[in-house]
């Protein structure tokens, strides 16, 4: 997946889940600002805001919207890893 399609992912997601919150938002807006940055590795930012979703998840400061959201990034990174480690490609 190209770096736009993260970053445009994670807007479409902002703009289709209207509950989120606002921290959530904001978290989201900062990552993708930050991945549209040539100098900044894509993967490094989903897990910084995976990591993010994760610590509000545990304060019970994370709405479903966002649940879904960590659901998302958690899938992918569970399936990229998969794919990273047993060398298929």
């Amino acid at each position: 997946m190209f770096k736009s399609d993260k970053g445009k992912y994670l807007l479409d997601f902002l703009e289709k889940h209207p509950n989120l919150n606002k921290l959530e938002q904001r978290l989201i807006v900062e990552a993708s600002e930050n991945i549209n940055n040539p100098k900044v590795v894509q993967e490094r930012e989903i897990v910084k805001l995976t990591n993010a979703l994760k610590n509000l998840s545990l304060e019970n400061h994370l709405s479903d919207d966002g649940r879904i959201l960590l659901k998302k990034l958690n899938r992918s990174d569970w399936i990229n890893g998969i794919i990273y480690n047993t060398n298929l490609f």
